[in-house]
């Protein structure tokens, strides 16, 4: 095998495809990044961990076709210290030593026959074609609230949905509950759209939000628990398709059409994301996903809509005093201003106040800090709404004019002296 590339271009893909390569493993080639040329001007690279598989390719100049397996990281290293020109890799087929070469730079990698680089299934399966920027947003909204402590089981990972055209997408941690939903436009009459939406969703869904946003290329209903890691790698890749567009120069507003698709597909046990570029296989997390609509309150006593960014910069002066562990604050909820206010004893206090319409009486609520700022920071609404029935019930947290997304937090009952 023998190819030249442009370091930017090998740069980009070891690193899309690096955050696959295993930890501590008895298994040297998990640590290796398998290269295969695709044809005279594309060569494909991958990694993996068994459990996440991510592939990427890149544009070269190909002269011998082939394949090798090379260390990731030190491969990574190794480029990212060349200077910025061509480079040109040399495998010898009998020992896979490789050499690499950029302007008067060689580096000679020991490597690793490719043939015994492992796989997480066939990936060619033909499964739904979805608009990327759907996803994207879904997948931002919702993961966050995975448990991060318990990543092996159900409620450590993200679960998807597609059914006639509707796309939920959920992640919950126990403490709190995310959930987006996405009507796409399929082969199916609008009324039965409008009819499964309300059915889901509920009788506050807005009649504007059941129109169709997005397009499958079938009908094909599935559903899938994806680990948390994984779902965050699908941003990464989609995100790689405008980062290559730019590096190809097009302007900003040219690359909207460039991440417009991602295909789905599930094959025993592995779901895979396609792009033009990328390829991301994960396994699928077993068991069944905790039941979650009937958590969502069907009426609400107290309702605030109050603005996101002035909140955001209020939780975090006062955050600073709050418990290092619970990070617990209190919202005092009266007339026409939210007050703040957090006490860890062996430091002191903090209060502040951010301006709201409130609508209920008087209401005192403790929260995570943490978990409230983390769904304020993935909204883009300039107000929010918090939608309660008590004190110690679930806080709703959605954006003003929009039932596509709501957060699930729960209150915490604080104790003598906190």
């Amino acid at each position: 095998m023998n190819f030249a590339i442009q370091k930017e271009v090998l740069v980009q893909c070891l690193k899309e495809v690096s955050n696959a390569l295993a930890g501590r493993t008895v298994q040297p080639i998990l640590n290796h990044i398998c290269i295969q040329s695709i044809d005279e001007s594309t060569v494909l690279f991958r990694a993996t961990d068994l459990d996440l598989l991510i592939e990427s390719k890149g544009s070269a100049v190909v002269y011998t076709p082939g394949s090798v397996s090379l260390p990731g990281k030190k491969l990574l290293e190794i480029v990212s210290k060349l200077s910025d020109d061509l480079i040109t890799l040399k495998v010898n087929k009998e020992t896979f030593e490789t050499a690499i070469q950029c302007g008067k730079t060689k580096i000679s990698l020991a490597g690793l026959a490719a043939e015994d680089f492992p796989s997480l299934g066939d990936s060619n399966s033909e499964g739904i074609l979805m608009p990327a920027d759907v996803v994207r947003k879904a997948i931002i909204q919702t993961s966050f609230s995975a448990a991060g402590f318990d990543t092996g089981s159900v409620i450590g990972g993200v679960y998807l949905s597609i059914n006639e055209g509707l796309l939920e997408v959920v992640a919950t941690d126990g403490n709190r509950l995310a959930y987006r939903h996405d009507l796409l436009n399929i082969s199916t009459s609008a009324t039965k759209y409008s009819s499964l939406a309300r059915d889901s969703l509920g009788s506050q869904s807005n009649s504007s939000e059941t129109k169709a946003t997005a397009t499958l290329e079938k009908q094909l209903s599935f559903k899938a628990i994806i680990p948390a890691r994984a779902s965050n790698e699908v941003v990464m890749i989609i995100d790689a398709l405008y980062s290559r567009a730019k590096r190809g120069g097009l302007s900003e507003n040219d690359t909207a059409g460039i991440a417009k698709d991602i295909r789905l597909s599930i094959n025993s046990g592995v779901i895979t994301f396609k792009t033009e570029a990328n390829t991301l296989s994960s396994r699928i997390i077993s068991g069944e996903f905790p039941a979650f609509k009937e958590l969502f309150p069907a009426q609400y006593k107290y309702i605030v809509t109050i603005d996101r960014e002035e909140l955001i910069v209020s939780l975090d002066r006062v955050s600073v005093m709050a418990d290092e562990r619970k990070h617990l604050i209190r919202l005092h909820f009266e007339g026409e201003a939210m007050q703040i206010t957090a006490n860890t004893p062996d430091f002191g206090g903090a209060q502040d106040e951010v301006s709201m319409k409130f609508e209920g009486q008087v209401l005192d609520v403790a929260v995570n800090a943490r978990y409230l700022l983390d769904v304020l920071r993935c909204l883009n609404s300039p107000q929010i709404q918090i939608e309660m029935t008590g004190s110690l019930q679930p806080l709703i947290v959605k954006e003003v004019g929009s039932d596509s997304y709501k957060y699930l937090l729960m209150p915490v009952q604080l104790k003598t002296g906190e």
